[in-house]
């Protein structure tokens, strides 16, 4: 029998998988770019399996099937993705499970029926392109967001699929008859059972450490919160020690200012009054808005600015009252004004501006030293005891708020913008 309709067989399933693989991916290129080469790959492969088929048969096909297709696409994968290279190892071994369930499940109706190459291979595109369907409706998205949010050791769970597609091969290898056809079919149902049974296990695992997270999330908020009123605690009764000190100043400048005109020196008291004008102008507190917490925090962080000899400018149009989270919109600015009074070489801006229900940040200032990344492109702290949680708690904040974050460190200088909605 010619090997001809097999080539066939392997052009739709090679193509169809590409797609399926494709989606299940997040990647650092262009989709054009990306999908370009998916395509050049997927030539490639195709001539590679094609020549092994019609010149040494399906058998020597079967056997290095991983070799001539799946390492190839992995490597790609690798050098294109924007994951993980632990969680892109884990999505390529789900993809993998994937493509072997429909392979053996289509295999199977095949061999009890038909037994047609062609309608085996309609049956998978048919198999395939539903899982494509399904997966982009109803399972990318949140399968996107754990690939996000989770921080589990994704090696570990990476070798369960890879454990399982090892045994399925292993299996299909030995439990072959003369004719090519599978023929144990009871041990391949088992071993897909207790995948299935394995991935719900993962999948609550999965959930289970999501909202651990964010209890712990949670918590650490509450935490931000009581710091961030004990701050402005500690700042009202430094204002109101302030103030009794000046009205205790003041009953001291009044008796004098009394003794100049009870003397009737009239140019003594007219100086004194003069200075008293020119001090309290310098000393009058400025507001930078009518938001009281608000003021009080942009108020604390000035202060620490100047101690520091750093230059401190706000831009500020804002509402008196935030529809938003006051306290969530306080510990993001304090955050983001504390890492620039950390880091400023010799100057702060501070842009806050309100537009169509979206309240805008803008923190900028000039770098002591160049921010440090980690390898995934995260900021890490540059502090003795830092714990690099500002701009995560700042990032978490502006989600929750349905808003936009963007961080740009080039020629020296670290500007976040931030947008929420209000």
């Amino acid at each position: 029998m010619s090997n001809y309709p097999y080539v066939f067989c392997l052009l739709i399933t090679l193509c169809i998988c590409t797609l399926d693989g494709y989606s299940m991916m997040s990647y650092k290129v262009s989709s054009k770019r990306a999908y370009a080469l998916f395509a050049a790959m997927t030539v490639f492969c195709l001539a590679v399996n094609s020549y092994i088929v019609i010149n040494f048969g399906i058998p020597t096909f079967r056997n290095y099937i991983l070799f001539t297709i799946g390492l190839p696409y992995f490597a790609l994968i690798l050098l294109i993705s924007s994951d993980k290279i632990s969680q892109t190892f884990f999505n390529f071994w789900i993809w993998i499970n994937i493509y072997e369930v429909t392979v053996n499940f289509s295999a199977l109706i095949n061999d009890f029926t038909l037994k047609d190459e062609y309608f085996l291979t309609a049956l998978r595109f048919v198999l395939f392109f539903a899982y494509f369907l399904v997966y982009n409706k109803y399972l990318k998205a949140k399968h996107r967001s754990i690939m996000k949010k989770l921080d589990v050791n994704w090696w570990i769970f990476s070798f369960i699929p890879m454990f399982f597609t090892i045994l399925l091969t292993l299996v299909n290898y030995y439990s072959k008859g003369c004719n090519g056809t599978l023929k144990n079919y009871p041990v391949i149902i088992t071993i897909h059972i207790l995948m299935f049974f394995v991935y719900v296990l993962i999948s609550y695992t999965f959930k289970t450490v999501h909202n651990s997270m964010q209890r712990e999330n949670l918590a650490q908020s509450m935490k931000n919160q009581i710091a961030l009123q004990k701050k402005q605690y500690e700042f009202y009764l430094q204002k109101e020690e302030s103030e009794r000190i000046f009205r205790h100043d003041m009953r001291h400048r009044n008796l004098i200012l009394l003794d100049f005109l009870e003397e009737g020196d009239i140019n003594g008291a007219k100086e004194l009054l003069k200075r008293e004008i020119n001090s309290v102008e310098i000393k009058s507190e400025e507001v930078f808005c009518a938001n009281r917490i608000v003021n009080a925090v942009i108020a604390k962080y000035r202060f620490s600015a100047r101690q520091k000899n750093l230059e401190f400018t706000t831009e500020i149009q804002m509402p008196n009252t935030l529809r938003l989270d006051e306290p969530e919109f306080c510990i993001m600015l304090s955050n983001l004004l504390e890492n620039s009074t950390e880091s400023a070489k010799s100057y702060i801006k501070l842009s806050i501006k309100s537009l169509n229900r979206q309240l805008s940040v803008n923190v900028e200032n000039d770098c002591l030293n160049p921010p440090k990344k980690d390898a995934d492109g995260e900021y890490v702290s540059t502090k003795k005891y830092g714990s690099a949680l500002g701009l995560k708690s700042v990032s978490e904040i502006v989600k929750n708020n349905g808003g936009f974050l963007k961080i740009d460190d080039t020629d020296g200088i670290f500007s976040v913008f931030a947008t929420l909605r209000n």
